[in-house]
């Protein structure tokens, strides 16, 4: 007998949530873009309202024709368009009536959210306003910022909780303008943080102290938490890793220990994230062993949902964690209910879930790691397994970490080298090591917690933790030096990002699934990968650029020739502030290596560049295009025009910024084009 011919479904039909998602999270992006500005939001909703209503009419139409398919696919996915546009513009604080933004002029009263952090010369308050005083009258007012105070001779009293009156001088927060810096306006206008304010500490006014009785039991468990582990963790470096993996609150984690662990692509392990949740999964699980019979499994889950929740919540709600706790609800939900889960779709509805709550979180770089390594998980961790049967139980338990890790790593690794232009070779070794190591340190760590009461057990507990911490960092240091050079300066774009995705899934339908097309479509991308690299290239050797970095108190000049850059001027600054200023244009012009270019006059694209280091009296003239002045004492700008006629004069930061508003306002008053770096970004000519 002869059976129906079956077609199996593809896998959009499989996680229906993927055709829910994309659409969505298009019309995020372009309320990201401002590709549609929509003045009150009101436009994109009446949209979002038309294509629904189509839907539905369409709905109760003729479902059997190929109209039905197109208009039912055209609505629907409008419709979402425009619910990912209008969410993003309801949860938009500038859209806020009660936002004091509107009234960044007026004094404000405003309540510290986070606990004080110190920078170099500035402590650094992040605030909620409450009320603003427009005319002396208090209206109710929404809206975080962040308060640089100036430091001077008095300690640090303000504390998290504290009310304070501010003075209105809110500006917008700006990038310091280096070429290919990391955008941190975007990232804090994604985070509804606008507007941030420096002033001393006599410009501000105490309201009221922080009433601990009024602390949330959530926050207060925090605290305490925190408290435990730095008295039973005498080591600073262990005690800030624990409290950032545990706790997720990183105000003591060590920046060269974050840099190292980024470096052998283990970062994940400091984020909260599924592995968290696993482990705290089992601890309660652990702790419910007497539930033996398979009838009350769903009671294990049924009581870890509400206690994930709440540690998730404890630790800080980023979202790596909360895409870890719905994921495990979705899942106790459906053993609980004894519903078959699909894994893909359970990722899809995950994300489809946070982007309604938060839809900013879809250019959260932890999300996206997140979102992409547990994809990568689900889609190559059983191919990748089966290349191995061990037949002892330990090697096939680490054989099953090993191809996680290779699993998790064919999609992460392509996303790791556009944000981080880093790939980490020896990441099978590394990420093995830190799994093994990351649970036994958590459950270390839990049981210092869990036995604080018994101050005895604790110490023990917490000197084991941090021999095992100091034994894995020391390993971690070692493979980070094992790692080439080059592969911490990898640089690729958005579209090369992509093409690289694309060959990937080409080649794995290929060769799991053996569809051929699929293999043509991943060579092709490969090809174009290919062609965009050597591009890429043949730019890095032919370039030739000047810049002047913006960097706090110092001139940065460098001439980037190839592939090789050359300082101009001597390095007598923080070498850590200059490798936040400059990395990013070297990684992006794959300019990375020292080149030997010297003096002080230099011709690039037809234009004359003279790096004047002292003031000059002279009645000759010598014209330029371009003057760089790098001295401190105030320049003669008149005489200066006069001698070397430029088009531009070009003003550094070894002004202060009120000498350099001076000199901006002579150049305006006398016709002489000035770029101030402190004000304009930095000087670029190529």
């Amino acid at each position: 007998m002869k059976r129906w011919p079956l077609n199996k479904a593809y896998f959009w039909e499989t996680a229906p949530f993927f055709r829910l998602l994309l659409p969505f999270a298009a019309g995020i992006v372009v309320y990201d873009q401002g590709w549609m500005k929509d003045g009150h939001g009101y436009f994109s909703l009446a949209l979002l309202l038309i294509f629904l209503a189509l839907y539905i009419a369409i709905l109760s139409g003729r479902k059997n024709t190929v109209l039905f398919t197109a208009l039912s696919t055209i609505s629907l996915n409008g419709m979402l368009l425009f619910g990912g546009h209008s969410i993003s513009h309801l949860c938009d604080i500038r859209n806020d009536k009660l936002w004091f933004g509107s009234n960044s002029k007026s004094t404000c009263l405003a309540r510290i959210t986070e606990a004080p952090a110190e920078k170099e010369r500035t402590w650094k308050l992040q605030v909620s306003v409450i009320n603003t005083f427009p005319n002396g009258v208090a209206l109710p007012a929404t809206g975080s910022a962040f308060l640089y105070l100036y430091k001077d001779e008095y300690p640090m009293l303000l504390k998290k909780g504290d009310s304070i009156m501010i003075p209105g001088k809110w500006e917008p927060i700006k990038n310091s303008g280096n070429p290919h810096e990391f955008d941190y306006a975007a990232y804090c206008r994604r985070n509804n943080i606008i507007y941030n304010q420096f002033c001393s500490a006599k410009d501000i006014r105490l309201y009221s102290t922080n009433d601990p009785t009024h602390t949330p039991i959530i926050e207060h468990a925090h605290n305490w938490c925190m408290n435990q582990l730095e008295t039973y963790l005498p080591d600073k470096k262990t005690k800030g890793l624990i409290q950032a993996m545990l706790l997720g609150d990183e105000v003591n984690l060590d920046e060269d220990l974050r840099q190292s662990y980024a470096e052998t692509g283990i970062i994940h392990v400091i984020a909260i994230s599924g592995g968290n949740v696993a482990i705290f999964f089992l601890v309660i699980s652990f702790l419910l062993m007497w539930l033996r019979n398979n009838r009350y499994l769903w009671v294990k889950y049924a009581l870890a949902v509400p206690l994930v929740w709440l540690y998730v919540v404890m630790a800080g709600s980023s979202p790596s964690a909360v895409r870890a706790a719905v994921m495990f609800s979705l899942l106790a939900f459906g053993i609980m209910f004894q519903k078959n889960n699909s894994s893909l779709n359970q990722l899809f509805a995950t994300a489809f879930v946070l982007l309604c709550a938060q839809p900013m979180w879809l250019f959260s770089v932890g999300f996206q790691l997140s979102f992409v390594a547990v994809l990568s998980l689900i889609l190559f961790y059983k191919p990748v397994y089966r290349w191995f049967a061990p037949s002892h139980k330990i090697i096939r338990l680490l054989w099953a970490t090993i191809a996680a890790s290779i699993a998790a790593e064919v999609l992460v690794a392509p996303l790791v080298i556009y944000y981080f232009h880093i790939f980490p070779l020896l990441f099978i070794v590394a990420n093995a090591a830190a799994y093994l190591f990351m649970s036994l340190v958590l459950v270390l760590s839990i049981a210092v917690l869990a036995f604080s009461f018994v101050p005895f057990l604790a110490k023990i507990f917490g000197i084991i933790t941090v021999f095992l911490v100091s034994v894995f960092d020391r390993m971690v240091v070692w493979l980070q030096q094992l790692n080439p050079t080059s592969f911490r300066y990898l640089m690729i774009t958005g579209l090369e990002l992509l093409a690289a995705w694309i060959a990937i899934a080409g080649i794995a339908s290929f060769l799991l699934k053996k569809k051929k097309p699929a293999l043509y479509v991943g060579l092709s991308s490969v090809v174009i990968l290919l062609i965009f690299l050597n591009a890429d290239e043949w730019h890095a050797l032919h370039q030739k650029s000047l810049v002047a970095y913006n960097i706090a108190g110092q001139n940065r000049i460098e001439m980037i020739n190839g592939k090789n850059y050359c300082t101009l001027t001597p390095d007598t600054g923080d070498l850590k502030k200059i490798n936040y200023a400059t990395n990013a244009n070297h990684i992006y012009r794959h300019a990375w290596k020292t080149g030997c270019d010297s003096g002080t006059i230099f011709y690039i694209g037809g234009k004359s560049v003279l790096i004047l280091s002292q003031n000059i009296h002279s009645q000759g003239k010598f014209h330029v295009d371009e003057l760089i002045l790098n001295f401190s004492n105030s320049p003669y700008l008149q005489e200066l025009q006069t001698i070397f006629s430029p088009e531009t004069i070009v003003i550094g930061n070894t002004y202060s910024r009120q000498k350099q508003r001076d000199i901006l306002r002579f150049g305006q008053t006398s016709g002489i084009n000035i770029h101030s770096i402190a004000n304009n970004g930095a000087y670029v000519l190529e």
